[in-house]
Protein backbone atom coordinates (compact mmCIF):
# COMPACT_ATOMS: atom_id res chain seq x y z
CA UNK A 1 0.00 0.00 0.00
CA UNK A 2 2.60 2.41 1.26
CA UNK A 3 5.18 1.91 -1.15
CA UNK A 4 3.42 2.10 -4.71
CA UNK A 5 -0.34 4.35 -3.08
CA UNK A 6 0.47 6.53 -0.61
CA UNK A 7 4.24 7.64 -0.83
CA UNK A 8 4.18 8.83 -3.85
CA UNK A 9 1.68 11.53 -2.65
CA UNK A 10 3.00 11.82 0.93
CA UNK A 11 6.64 12.61 0.06
CA UNK A 12 8.21 15.16 -2.42
CA UNK A 13 11.26 13.37 -2.95
CA UNK A 14 11.20 9.46 -3.28
CA UNK A 15 14.38 7.10 -4.19
CA UNK A 16 12.07 5.15 -6.62
CA UNK A 17 9.22 5.71 -9.14
CA UNK A 18 6.59 3.99 -8.05
CA UNK A 19 4.85 3.21 -11.90
CA UNK A 20 8.51 2.71 -13.51
CA UNK A 21 11.08 1.04 -11.55
CA UNK A 22 8.42 -2.37 -10.39
CA UNK A 23 6.51 -4.36 -12.54
CA UNK A 24 3.16 -6.03 -10.33
CA UNK A 25 2.74 -9.84 -9.93
CA UNK A 26 -0.01 -9.83 -8.06
CA UNK A 27 -2.26 -9.04 -4.96
CA UNK A 28 -1.65 -10.85 -2.47
CA UNK A 29 -4.90 -10.04 0.52
CA UNK A 30 -6.81 -6.46 2.06
CA UNK A 31 -7.07 -6.63 5.74
CA UNK A 32 -9.95 -4.98 6.79
CA UNK A 33 -9.93 -2.18 9.36
CA UNK A 34 -11.84 -2.06 12.41
CA UNK A 35 -12.79 1.20 14.40
CA UNK A 36 -11.56 0.00 18.39
CA UNK A 37 -12.00 1.46 21.19
CA UNK A 38 -11.02 1.40 25.06
CA UNK A 39 -13.79 -0.85 26.87
CA UNK A 40 -13.28 2.77 29.26
CA UNK A 41 -15.27 4.61 26.55
CA UNK A 42 -18.62 4.91 26.53
CA UNK A 43 -19.55 3.90 23.35
CA UNK A 44 -20.81 1.32 21.48
CA UNK A 45 -21.47 2.04 18.21
CA UNK A 46 -20.82 4.98 15.49
CA UNK A 47 -23.62 7.27 16.68
CA UNK A 48 -22.88 6.26 19.75
CA UNK A 49 -18.90 7.47 19.11
CA UNK A 50 -19.55 10.37 16.84
CA UNK A 51 -21.46 12.51 19.31
CA UNK A 52 -19.01 11.44 21.72
CA UNK A 53 -16.50 12.70 19.74
CA UNK A 54 -17.93 16.13 18.86
CA UNK A 55 -18.65 16.26 22.45
CA UNK A 56 -15.24 17.00 23.51
CA UNK A 57 -13.85 20.20 23.94
CA UNK A 58 -10.63 19.89 21.88
CA UNK A 59 -9.56 17.69 18.77
CA UNK A 60 -9.57 13.69 20.15
CA UNK A 61 -6.50 12.09 19.95
CA UNK A 62 -6.09 8.70 17.97
CA UNK A 63 -3.07 5.84 17.24
CA UNK A 64 -1.53 4.40 13.80
CA UNK A 65 1.21 2.05 13.31
CA UNK A 66 2.58 5.56 11.74
CA UNK A 67 3.24 8.37 9.82
CA UNK A 68 1.32 7.27 5.98
CA UNK A 69 0.03 3.80 7.29
CA UNK A 70 -3.29 2.93 5.73
CA UNK A 71 -4.57 3.33 9.26
CA UNK A 72 -3.71 6.94 9.24
CA UNK A 73 -4.96 7.61 6.24
CA UNK A 74 -8.26 6.06 6.67
CA UNK A 75 -8.91 7.86 9.97
CA UNK A 76 -8.02 11.22 8.23
CA UNK A 77 -10.58 10.28 5.60
CA UNK A 78 -13.12 9.23 8.57
CA UNK A 79 -12.28 12.62 10.21
CA UNK A 80 -13.06 14.54 7.06
CA UNK A 81 -16.54 12.46 6.21
CA UNK A 82 -17.56 13.09 10.31
CA UNK A 83 -16.43 17.05 9.85
CA UNK A 84 -13.98 16.72 12.91
CA UNK A 85 -10.76 17.69 13.68
CA UNK A 86 -8.77 15.20 14.97
CA UNK A 87 -5.03 14.75 16.75
CA UNK A 88 -2.95 11.96 15.15
CA UNK A 89 -0.77 10.12 17.78
CA UNK A 90 1.69 7.97 15.46
CA UNK A 91 3.08 5.16 16.84
CA UNK A 92 5.85 2.69 15.62
CA UNK A 93 3.90 -0.05 14.89
CA UNK A 94 0.40 -1.36 15.67
CA UNK A 95 1.36 -3.40 18.97
CA UNK A 96 2.32 -0.07 21.24
CA UNK A 97 -0.61 1.75 19.92
CA UNK A 98 -3.33 -1.31 20.80
CA UNK A 99 -1.66 -1.20 24.15
CA UNK A 100 -2.28 2.08 24.55
CA UNK A 101 -5.92 1.75 23.62
CA UNK A 102 -6.50 -0.95 25.53
CA UNK A 103 -4.67 0.89 28.63
CA UNK A 104 -7.01 4.65 28.17
CA UNK A 105 -3.67 6.63 26.80
CA UNK A 106 -5.52 7.38 23.38
CA UNK A 107 -9.81 6.34 23.10
CA UNK A 108 -9.74 4.91 19.89
CA UNK A 109 -7.96 4.07 16.45
CA UNK A 110 -8.68 2.24 12.83
CA UNK A 111 -6.63 -1.45 13.69
CA UNK A 112 -6.43 -3.86 11.12
CA UNK A 113 -7.73 -7.29 11.45
CA UNK A 114 -4.43 -9.08 11.64
CA UNK A 115 -3.16 -7.06 14.49
CA UNK A 116 -6.55 -6.17 16.60
CA UNK A 117 -7.91 -10.18 16.49
CA UNK A 118 -6.19 -11.55 19.56
CA UNK A 119 -6.85 -8.06 21.67
CA UNK A 120 -10.83 -8.34 20.46
CA UNK A 121 -11.31 -12.09 20.98
CA UNK A 122 -9.93 -11.25 25.06
CA UNK A 123 -12.34 -8.89 25.42
CA UNK A 124 -9.62 -5.84 25.74
CA UNK A 125 -10.89 -4.02 22.55
CA UNK A 126 -14.71 -2.84 21.73
CA UNK A 127 -14.81 -3.10 18.14
CA UNK A 128 -17.59 -0.39 16.91
CA UNK A 129 -17.87 -0.37 13.07
CA UNK A 130 -15.82 -2.43 10.06
CA UNK A 131 -15.03 -0.32 6.82
CA UNK A 132 -15.53 -2.69 4.55
CA UNK A 133 -17.97 -3.26 1.97
CA UNK A 134 -19.48 -5.84 3.54
CA UNK A 135 -19.76 -7.65 7.67
CA UNK A 136 -16.72 -10.35 7.80
CA UNK A 137 -17.69 -13.59 8.57
CA UNK A 138 -14.97 -13.67 11.63
CA UNK A 139 -17.09 -11.09 12.80
CA UNK A 140 -20.66 -11.10 11.99
CA UNK A 141 -21.98 -9.02 14.58
CA UNK A 142 -19.39 -6.12 13.49
CA UNK A 143 -21.84 -3.92 10.93
CA UNK A 144 -19.90 -2.05 8.85
CA UNK A 145 -19.75 1.72 9.01
CA UNK A 146 -21.72 1.95 5.88
CA UNK A 147 -24.50 0.58 7.47
CA UNK A 148 -23.96 2.85 10.58
CA UNK A 149 -24.33 5.98 7.85
CA UNK A 150 -20.93 6.54 6.59
CA UNK A 151 -21.89 5.68 2.58
CA UNK A 152 -19.51 4.52 0.40
CA UNK A 153 -16.79 4.05 3.34
CA UNK A 154 -14.24 1.55 2.53
CA UNK A 155 -10.55 1.18 3.65
CA UNK A 156 -8.42 -1.64 3.73
CA UNK A 157 -4.55 -2.10 4.23
CA UNK A 158 -2.97 -4.25 1.45
CA UNK A 159 -0.39 -6.04 0.08
CA UNK A 160 1.45 -7.29 -3.26
CA UNK A 161 4.47 -8.88 -4.87
CA UNK A 162 6.40 -6.51 -7.24
CA UNK A 163 9.47 -7.02 -9.32
CA UNK A 164 11.69 -4.81 -10.30
CA UNK A 165 11.08 -3.38 -14.17
CA UNK A 166 12.50 -4.80 -16.78
CA UNK A 167 12.04 -8.84 -15.50
CA UNK A 168 11.12 -10.23 -18.34
CA UNK A 169 7.08 -11.23 -18.78
CA UNK A 170 7.89 -15.44 -18.97
CA UNK A 171 8.81 -14.84 -15.05
CA UNK A 172 6.60 -12.67 -13.79
CA UNK A 173 3.77 -14.54 -15.40
CA UNK A 174 4.81 -17.84 -13.61
CA UNK A 175 5.18 -16.27 -10.58
CA UNK A 176 2.18 -14.69 -10.93
CA UNK A 177 0.10 -17.89 -11.92
CA UNK A 178 2.25 -19.63 -8.60
CA UNK A 179 0.87 -16.91 -6.86
CA UNK A 180 -2.65 -17.35 -7.53
CA UNK A 181 -2.51 -20.99 -7.14
CA UNK A 182 -0.88 -20.59 -3.44
CA UNK A 183 -4.13 -17.73 -3.01
CA UNK A 184 -6.59 -20.47 -3.64
CA UNK A 185 -5.15 -23.57 -1.70
CA UNK A 186 -7.19 -24.73 1.53
CA UNK A 187 -4.50 -23.94 3.95
CA UNK A 188 -3.92 -20.39 2.72
CA UNK A 189 -7.75 -19.50 2.53
CA UNK A 190 -8.13 -21.28 5.94
CA UNK A 191 -5.67 -19.02 7.77
CA UNK A 192 -6.62 -15.64 6.25
CA UNK A 193 -9.78 -16.59 7.30
CA UNK A 194 -8.76 -16.67 10.60
CA UNK A 195 -7.04 -13.24 10.22
CA UNK A 196 -9.94 -11.84 8.59
CA UNK A 197 -7.82 -11.14 5.58
CA UNK A 198 -9.39 -11.57 2.12
CA UNK A 199 -7.27 -13.01 -0.65
CA UNK A 200 -6.82 -11.21 -3.28
CA UNK A 201 -5.92 -13.45 -6.26
CA UNK A 202 -5.47 -11.46 -10.06
CA UNK A 203 -3.29 -10.80 -12.71
CA UNK A 204 -0.59 -8.31 -12.89
CA UNK A 205 -2.65 -5.81 -15.03
CA UNK A 206 -5.58 -6.42 -12.12
CA UNK A 207 -2.98 -5.41 -9.35
CA UNK A 208 -1.86 -2.62 -11.61
CA UNK A 209 -5.32 -1.19 -12.22
CA UNK A 210 -5.78 -1.42 -8.82
CA UNK A 211 -2.63 -0.07 -7.29
CA UNK A 212 -3.32 2.81 -9.46
CA UNK A 213 -7.03 3.39 -8.02
CA UNK A 214 -5.83 3.15 -4.73
CA UNK A 215 -3.54 6.06 -5.69
CA UNK A 216 -5.60 8.34 -7.06
CA UNK A 217 -8.24 7.85 -3.92
CA UNK A 218 -5.84 7.91 -1.49
CA UNK A 219 -3.83 11.00 -2.96
CA UNK A 220 -6.96 12.55 -2.72
CA UNK A 221 -7.24 12.24 0.84
CA UNK A 222 -3.66 12.97 1.58
CA UNK A 223 -3.83 16.36 -0.36
CA UNK A 224 -7.19 17.19 1.12
CA UNK A 225 -5.44 16.73 4.63
CA UNK A 226 -2.11 18.32 4.01
CA UNK A 227 -0.14 15.28 4.68
CA UNK A 228 3.63 15.57 4.29
CA UNK A 229 6.24 13.65 5.48
CA UNK A 230 9.49 15.21 4.10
Amino acid sequence: FATLAANPHLFRKLAYNAEKDFVPIGLLARFPLFIVVGNQLPVHNLQEFTQWVKAQPGPVSYGSPGLGTPHHLATELLSQRMGVKMSHVPYRGAGPALIDVIGGQIPFMLADSAAAAQHIAAGKLRVIGVASAERLKSHPAVPTLAEQGVKDFEAHAWQGLVAPAGTDDATVQAWSVALQQALRSPAVLARFEALSLEPLPGTPAQMRDYWRSESRRWGQVIESAGIRLD
